[in-house]
């Protein structure tokens, strides 16, 4: 976190001081807009002061913690701007967010389905929804979700991606495959997005084809890394190079996988040209985010 110089950090301060509840508000809406976070926070807390029963000051505010990674803060903060607003969906939408982040998926159900309640067909919240199902283990009633909002919304890219993250999952490979390609192609920083295409690939045991992805993944260290060096090592055990197999795996045996500890002990180790009793590692969900 950055530590401005007092006098530079009082000078909002003291203007924030003046101005009524809207004025306020706008300028922490400005702040938001330019994702100043902080700034936009303080500006949110003179609006409350100035007038205590402005909702979309207490939903802007929690907005601003949530991004602050501070999601009991901003779950007080959507709670009193639902306590003084019941008709805002987004406010419940942005609470089962924080909800999420606390552990508490069944709250946070709750609210997304008020929230549809509000505004059954807004595809933003009924996507919404969908990963709050997915990251619940509710793959059936995800991808209902996900293909309702895409019917709202054709271009959706985020929907598409999910879609096709479950249809993958539940052995629907291939259609899984096209969609996710199709969602990438649209939107090329989904995250997890690269991830996901590689495993798709490698499900089909399009070998060379996940190696690339992985590459990627790898490359960028981006979200799934860690987790691609055990499939990057198993992509070059099914070509048949062991080197390059042990190589990966050796990285994630260093990081704990047990699977790769495993392989590494009876099979880098040794002269073998096989894994004995080769184990089967538990695939991790997609990193799904909303």
């Amino acid at each position: 976190m950055r530590n401005p110089l007092l006098l530079i950090f009082c000078a909002p301060l003291l203007a924030m001081g003046q101005g009524n509840a809207q004025d306020h508000l706008l300028n922490a809406q400005a702040a938001y807009a330019k994702d100043d976070w902080k700034t936009a926070s303080a500006y949110a807390d003179s609006a409350v002061i100035a007038d205590p029963e402005l909702a979309k000051a207490y939903k802007l505010r929690g907005d601003c913690k949530q991004k602050l990674k501070d999601p009991k803060a901003s779950l007080e903060d959507y709670s009193q701007a639902i306590k003084l607003d019941k008709t805002d969906a987004r406010a419940y939408v942005s609470r089962s967010a924080a909800r999420i982040s606390l552990g508490n998926n069944n709250g946070a159900m709750t609210d997304l389905d008020k929230a549809i309640e509000l505004t059954p067909d807004d595809a933003d919240i009924l996507y919404n929804r969908a990963c709050a199902k997915y990251m619940a283990g509710d793959n059936t009633g995800s991808l209902r979700d996900a293909q309702r909002a895409m019917k709202l919304n054709p271009q959706m890219a985020d929907a598409l991606f999910l879609s096709g993250v479950i249809k993958g999952e539940e052995q629907r490979t291939e259609e899984g495959l096209l969609e996710v390609e199709a969602a990438l192609a649209m939107k090329q920083d989904i995250p997890g997005g690269t991830m996901a295409l590689a495993m798709l690939l490698y499900d089909q045991e399009e070998w060379e084809q996940s190696i690339t992805k992985l590459d990627d993944v790898i490359a960028r260290s981006d979200t799934g890394a860690a987790e691609a060096y055990y499939y990057r090592g198993d992509c070059y055990y099914n070509l048949k190079n062991k080197e390059k197999a042990c190589e990966d795996w050796s990285v994630s045996a260093s990081r704990g996988d047990k699977e790769a500890v495993f392989i590494q002990k009876n099979y880098c180790l040794t002269d073998a040209d096989k894994i004995p009793k080769k184990p089967k590692k538990g695939r991790k969900k997609s990193v799904i985010e909303f």
